[in-house]
């Protein structure tokens, strides 16, 4: 049987991905004009498909590459990613939340989540799975 090895949470793959979105949180951010990201909702788009990717590179790929499905960092991860798609979702399909007034606020908590879920596969990987 081939055992899965346990992929890392930095590879010039996520390091690609996570300058990407830097620059699409800059650029909306900023309100700077450039064609592909002049919508907030294509830029939220942009911003939702790169953390995924992310995710699924560094976060849940490693979750499943060890077996931890029910650590408690696994699970902080599952519902910063529902609290992502949840807010996400208010913003395209126009309906509201408590306490998110406008897109570009639910923008800006979208980024911090993201953020908190870097933090935490990056917090499970250095203190726990790190052999």
């Amino acid at each position: 049987m081939k055992t899965i090895s346990e992929p890392s949470v930095i590879s010039p793959i996520i390091l690609v991905l996570a300058a990407l979105t830097g620059a699409v949180l800059y650029i909306t951010l900023k309100g700077i004009k450039f064609p592909l990201l002049s919508n907030p909702k294509v830029a939220l788009g942009f911003l939702i498909v790169l953390g995924m990717t992310i995710c699924a590179q560094g976060g849940i790929g490693r979750i499943a590459a060890v077996g931890n499905w029910a650590h408690p960092q696994a699970i902080l991860g599952y519902i910063l990613g529902t609290v992502i798609l949840l807010v996400s979702a208010s913003i395209f399909f126009n309906f509201k939340l408590p306490f998110i007034t406008s897109q570009q606020q639910a923008f800006v908590i979208i980024a911090i989540l993201l953020g908190a879920k870097i933090l935490n596969a990056f917090a499970h990987y250095y203190l726990f799975t790190r052999r």
